[in-house]
């Protein structure tokens, strides 16, 4: 069953929404696209220590750093109003995914990092609704088929992820806006 990705920007935006995270309305959207980036770089640390997480310990920390990179991408896409597009290309990736060794964590990781960046030149380019929603959905097809590639469950990880973020300290309103909280 196809994932419903517009349905979980929405649900991801307004959970981020109520706790404050969406307080300013100014709020500088390539910030949330470098955290995106952080995300990956944490899954790639994951990977090369073949570390398990801190939070969800029963999953690989590759698998829930790429869960947050999915979530902080549809978090974006939430606040953004947007439409998923499959790439055309779709199925060629899926195919791909099925081949890890055609795959490193440096390519598939370097991979989604660069849809970051198409991304962030759309939003340079005050493109209209459609450019950006092509490429969030294709930054989101690239964090599913590397995930793919590992054989990670990434919308279990990314659920666990979300319930897990409703009940963390840092993560409520009054502890973010402290000296050295998360202000972005």
């Amino acid at each position: 069953m196809p994932v419903d990705y517009e349905q979980y920007a929405k649900k991801i935006y307004e959970q981020n929404k109520s706790v404050g995270w969406w307080d300013n309305p100014n709020r500088c959207l390539f910030e949330c696209l470098q955290l995106v980036s952080t995300e990956v770089s944490e899954a790639t640390e994951g990977e090369r220590k073949n570390l398990m997480d801190d939070h969800l310990p029963h999953r690989k920390m590759g698998e829930v750093e790429l869960a947050d990179a999915l979530i902080r991408t549809l978090d974006l896409a939430g606040r953004l109003g947007f439409s998923y597009v499959p790439t055309s290309s779709e199925e060629a990736m899926k195919e791909m995914a099925h081949s890890k060794r055609y795959w490193s964590v440096g390519k598939l990781h370097l991979w989604i990092n660069a849809g970051v960046v198409a991304v962030a030149d759309e939003l340079s380019s005050g493109a209209v609704k459609e450019p950006v929603d092509k490429a969030l959905s294709r930054l989101i097809d690239a964090i599913q088929v590397t995930a793919n590639v590992f054989q990670y469950d990434i919308h279990g990880a990314m659920d666990e992820k979300l319930e897990y973020n409703k009940h963390r300290a840092d993560h409520k309103r009054e502890n973010r806006q402290k000296e050295g909280g998360k202000a972005f």
